[in-house]
């Protein structure tokens, strides 16, 4: 049963006949007869009475002929909400973001893809690295960005943005801090917890700050937000991205304190699951974010 023959079979019976349903069709008129054979034959049915007065429909033919257009109006309706996609009229398209690219990356980006992409509309997901490979991995998102390569070969990873992460606080800096080696020792910090690209951007800045000892009282947080406000608070210095604490550091509530190591240098990965196709929408973002 092909949609040509049912399209043919609604002809025959709209014009009443092989003859005007051929005409109307563009098609000759033993095509017509070779459409219904064949469409007759599959069903294994006898779907059209021919006689001297025309054609009609057998009660098959007539249970078919409702079928059929609710059919070819569901084929039409599949090619333009297809075309919808291809053209960004409509779609959905979740992205896992860790937080820099997800706060300070994307909507940048998002803006250039709403005037490309009108209709699409973008979920984004803000955590830290390991949740956004997580959620890669697990269906949940297109694509995700991440601020460090997750080593999984099913996971393939472009370099899309570069990135510094500095030491911030108020001025003066806590009683103990140096600069140099040992230099956070007995130092209040905020830290972001185990598994942020940023922690994993310091990390062995960090011990060589530390040399073997403990840092003072420390503040674990979720977010890039958090531990500015912490800073801002006073509760210790901070390892953020530049990017998060230029306004800060431009107002003069914020100081970048000379560490060694420091500015560490970390780079932004798109990461999308190998062999998998990406929508419209989601194969356009991935276009703007590499080529920015």
């Amino acid at each position: 049963m092909e949609f040509d023959q049912l399209r043919t079979l609604l002809a025959v019976l709209e014009h009443g006949g092989f003859t005007r349903a051929a005409e109307a069709l563009g098609l000759s008129q033993s095509t017509v007869s070779f459409h219904i054979k064949s469409l007759e034959k599959s069903l294994g049915t006898r779907l059209l009475d021919r006689g001297r007065d025309g054609v009609r429909a057998t009660v098959h033919g007539t249970t078919l002929a409702r079928y059929a257009g609710r059919m070819l109006d569901l084929r039409l309706q599949a090619a333009s909400s297809l075309g919808a996609l291809d053209t960004g009229v409509v779609g959905r398209i979740d992205v896992a973001a860790s937080t820099i690219p997800g706060e300070y990356l994307l909507p940048d980006v998002l803006a250039r893809l709403r005037r490309t992409h009108p209709g699409v509309s973008v979920s984004v997901h803000v955590g830290d690295t390991s949740r956004a490979v997580g959620a890669l991995r697990e269906g949940i998102v297109d694509l995700a960005i991440t601020g460090s390569p997750s080593g999984d070969r099913k996971i393939e990873e472009t370099a899309v943005a570069q990135d510094t992460v500095v030491l911030v606080g108020p001025q003066p800096p806590p009683e103990g801090f140096d600069g140099e080696g040992g230099g956070l020792i007995g130092v209040p910090l905020v830290l972001r917890r185990e598994g942020s690209g940023t922690r994993a951007a310091v990390a062995d800045v960090l011990a060589g700050a530390l040399d073997g000892g403990e840092p003072g009282p420390t503040v674990e947080v979720g977010s890039t937000e958090a531990a500015k406000r912490c800073a801002l608070a006073g509760l210790g210095l901070a390892f953020v991205s530049r990017r998060a604490v230029e306004r800060e550091l431009a107002a003069g509530v914020l100081y970048v304190h000379p560490l060694a190591g420091l500015p560490a240098a970390r780079t932004f990965y798109l990461a999308t699951v190998r062999g998998v196709t990406l929508s419209p929408g989601a194969a356009a973002l991935r276009e703007l974010l590499t080529s920015a």
